[in-house]
């Protein structure tokens, strides 16, 4: 997961002499529901998710992943009522130019 890193980026990018720009953004995941619910829409339909609970059930880990998703939803969720959750999340947003 070094996508997220704009050293990384320019060194992919840079050798190529691929133009690119790169912008630190912000998403919040707002959500009219518990963050533990968020989760569960996570685990159910968000691909990545998917995949780590498809590994973890392999090695009898599901429910641990899900305590965890859970517990890292809850601390990160900055919403004033605990009824719903607000989760900001940055991320590099890269545009680059293919000639």
């Amino acid at each position: 997961m070094t996508w997220g890193l704009e050293s990384n980026v320019i060194e992919r990018f840079g050798g190529a002499g691929i133009s690119k720009e790169i912008v630190k953004d912000t998403y919040t995941f707002s959500f009219p529901g518990k963050p533990s619910d968020l989760v569960a829409l996570f685990i159910r339909y968000y691909g990545p998710t998917m995949n780590a609970v498809e590994a973890a059930e392999k090695n009898g880990r599901a429910a641990d992943l899900q305590k965890e998703l859970e517990g890292l939803f809850d601390s990160q969720n900055k919403s004033s009522t605990k009824d719903t959750t607000s989760i900001p999340a940055t991320f590099l947003r890269v545009t680059v130019a293919v000639n």
